[in-house]
């Protein structure tokens, strides 16, 4: 099984995502924590929204479609064959919030997709690439949950957009890649980041600074990542392929 076939899943158990996700790794033991989690990387709650979406997923194919991307990129860039995971994109919280388009979360073992209807295509391509290089890339990095740091975090972001911008295009990009001129991010690189770089994972300050949760820009640590693989990228010419193994610290070095 790589992509899951969650279409036949949702026809019965749209509205019982606990159940669902049972049949996932991760959602196994306990599928309630689990469900509380996916929801904030995007994933849908029951809804007559969550229902239309399913009807769009399917009218167009996705789950065919998405079975192309992986066996593209799988071979492409030699990558694991791991379970992935189709479900509609949660609604818009309200009036002043925008509706989330597409959404993603990778593990190591499995990847979970968010999503909407979108008139582009290529804009689940775009998706999967970048979701698809962080399980790529952490199979060869071969690290514990708890062996990362704050700048593992960051430059896995940043190479994942940069793959987006190779085999994708620039106007695929996430809007944070642009959020702020070199000089803003460099000056938010050394004042904020850079004191923080070996900061672990499972520390509540490394989101606030991967997001620009709190007082911090947001998308900050994102932001931040593309930035050192950009600036890497200035003075050492290389694809995708040759970066997706690299150490993070490689990039570092080069800022």
């Amino acid at each position: 099984m790589t992509v899951a076939p969650t279409d036949e899943w949702l026809e019965q158990l749209l509205n019982k995502p606990l159940e669902l996700l049972k049949k996932t790794r991760k959602g196994k033991d306990d599928e309630e924590s689990f469900y509380h989690y996916l929801q904030k990387h995007g994933m849908y709650r029951p809804s007559s929204h969550a229902e239309k979406i399913y009807k769009y997923m399917k009218e167009k194919q996705l789950w065919k479609q998405f079975s192309s991307y992986e066996k593209r990129y799988r071979k492409k860039w030699n990558g694991p064959n791991v379970p992935i995971y189709l479900f509609p994109v949660q609604e818009r919280k309200g009036i002043f919030q925008p509706s989330m388009k597409k959404s993603g979360v990778c593990f190591k073992e499995e990847i979970f997709f968010f999503l909407s209807q979108q008139e582009n295509l290529k804009e689940y391509e775009s998706l999967f690439v970048h979701e698809y290089h962080h399980c790529v890339r952490m199979s060869l990095l071969n690290k514990k949950d708890s062996q990362y740091s704050l700048l593992d975090s960051i430059v896995f972001e940043g190479l994942a957009e940069n793959a987006v911008r190779e085999y994708c295009g620039d106007e695929y990009v996430a809007s944070w890649v642009n959020a702020y001129s070199e000089d803003e991010i460099s000056k938010y690189f050394k004042k904020w980041i850079e004191p923080n770089l070996d900061l672990n994972r499972n520390s509540p300050q490394h989101d606030y600074l991967l997001l620009g949760q709190k007082s911090y820009p947001k998308m900050l640590g994102y932001a931040a990542g593309y930035y050192l693989v950009q600036s890497y990228l200035k003075k050492k010419k290389a694809t995708t392929l040759q970066l997706l193994g690299k150490p993070s610290k490689l990039f570092y070095k080069h800022t």
